[in-house]
């Protein structure tokens, strides 16, 4: 095998000028294949992150009415709301759920209670639906942090009874400037409708419609207007010192919320994710078809540089046929000179990748506002090199390697000692010479007339 290794090397170090033509496509071909990967896992990576730091934690405790929703439903979770009626059930759900937080708080690195409801914000000239959100200071910072909330102008509604915070657009849309005042009508827990006048203290950044209709509140003044028991929430989300635990943790707690009643419930984010996680995993998928497609139609070029240099090498080829190489030698030197071409090169290409992924995983890739940013979960593209993927672009590059010599190879192998020799290169239809190979001359005539007589 060394030998034919170091036929197929030599070869290479030879003809520089098509190893320089066909490296520098391998090598742009690998970026594009092993960045396309970076790609979807930096925006799977953002579209699960923004899912869990925004709605879901690592564990989310919630009402039993949100089992009854599909888990492949994106927006469930907003779903989820207690039953007034059942006031007594509901506290005792709570208080025992406040003891099992207290119990393992080794194992949990922090939690929030969503406070939140729709509403409708009157600006005087515009009415629209709106959906509010209570926060405390500590979540308020989590989330600045998380930068799920970017403040554009002013500053977040702490220290100032009945202040909000709305969407840069939705200021926009109704002319409203930092220090005026609107009014936010929602339903309360008892079941009528209240009404408070707000002033708005800051402005934070929307990336698309779908996010501009938040409105941020303190918790106390959220709770006043839903006029709801302080301990209420509507979702409680849970975050793990070790997130891989999420799943038993989930499954421990919402049999311990069992025990009590089942007005509460507990679930981990992977089971809440599935359409996040579905699309993320789409996406991979999108991204691999389209490079892998472009790699066919580049080996389609390759294979064009390759016929031609086999042309040119016929004699060579002849001489190794008649010293005692089989047909299977011959195409293995031929195989070999590609494949280590790719190894090569897919190696320069990997260095670049990494390189190029180090940067623009601070900085960041602009793809805009809109909706696309809104199912990308941002603004901005931070790519993730995940080193298994190098693994799935080797087997790619080694398909890649046999596809492109592989019509050419084969009719050169297929091609008489003599013909070689002679630099005289005959048709040869490849089908029929692997079938005469592998079956035999006779049968694979007979095979072929009963075909053409049937």
């Amino acid at each position: 095998m060394s030998v034919y290794f170091k036929i197929a090397l030599r070869n290479i170090l030879k003809n520089k000028k098509r190893t320089a033509l066909i490296g520098l496509t391998l090598t742009s071909s690998s970026v594009l294949l092993l960045f396309s990967f970076a790609m979807s896992n930096g925006i799977a990576r953002q579209i699960l992150e923004k899912y869990k730091d925004f709605q879901s934690g690592d564990v989310t405790v919630l009402w039993s009415n949100v089992k009854e929703i599909e888990s492949s439903d994106p927006s469930r979770l907003f779903f989820s709301a207690y039953d007034a009626r059942k006031d007594s059930e509901n506290k005792a759900a709570i208080q025992h759920l406040n003891e099992f937080l207290k119990t393992n708080s080794k194992d949990i690195k922090t939690y929030f209670k969503s406070v939140r409801g729709n509403c409708t914000v009157d600006t005087g000239k515009y009415a629209s639906f709106s959906m509010l959100f209570g926060l405390s200071q500590e979540e308020a910072k989590y989330l600045k942090d998380k930068k799920i909330i970017k403040i554009e102008e002013g500053d977040m509604p702490f220290g100032h009874k009945y202040g909000v915070c709305i969407s840069d657009d939705m200021a926009e849309k109704n002319n409203i400037k930092v220090g005026d005042w609107i009014t936010i009508d929602s339903t309360t827990f008892s079941g009528y409708v209240n009404t408070q006048e707000y002033q708005v203290v800051g402005l934070y950044r929307s990336s698309s419609d779908y996010d501009s209709i938040y409105v941020y509140m303190s918790e106390s003044d959220a709770v006043e207007l839903l006029d709801q028991p302080p301990e209420y929430f509507q979702s409680l989300r849970i975050y793990l010192k070790d997130p891989d635990t999420s799943v038993n943790f989930a499954e421990k707690l919402d049999k311990y919320l069992l025990e009590k009643n089942d007005v509460l419930r507990a679930e981990d984010s992977g089971y809440s994710a599935q359409f996040y996680t579905m699309i993320a995993g789409m996406l991979k998928i999108l991204f691999t078809v389209f490079v892998v497609f472009i790699m066919f139609i580049i080996a389609v070029g390759i294979r064009s540089v390759v016929r031609m240099n086999l042309f040119e090498r016929l004699k060579e080829f002849g001489t190794l046929r008649a010293i005692g190489a089989s047909r299977l030698q011959s195409f293995l030197i031929i195989f070999l000179e590609i494949f280590l071409m790719s190894l090569i090169f897919f190696a320069a290409a990997y260095v670049l990748t990494i390189i190029l992924v180090a940067v623009l995983s601070q900085i960041g890739i602009y793809i805009g506002k809109g909706t696309i940013a809104y199912v990308l979960g941002g603004e901005s593209i931070y790519p993730l090199f995940v080193f298994t993927d190098t693994f799935t672009a080797i087997a790619i590059m080694t398909v890649f390697s046999l596809f492109s010599p592989l019509k050419p190879g084969l009719k050169l192998c297929f091609q008489k000692i003599t013909d070689l020799l002679a630099q005289n290169q005959k048709p040869v239809s490849v089908p029929v010479a692997l079938m005469k190979s592998l079956l035999g001359r006779e049968k694979s005539i007979r095979i072929m007339e009963k075909g053409i007589g049937g």
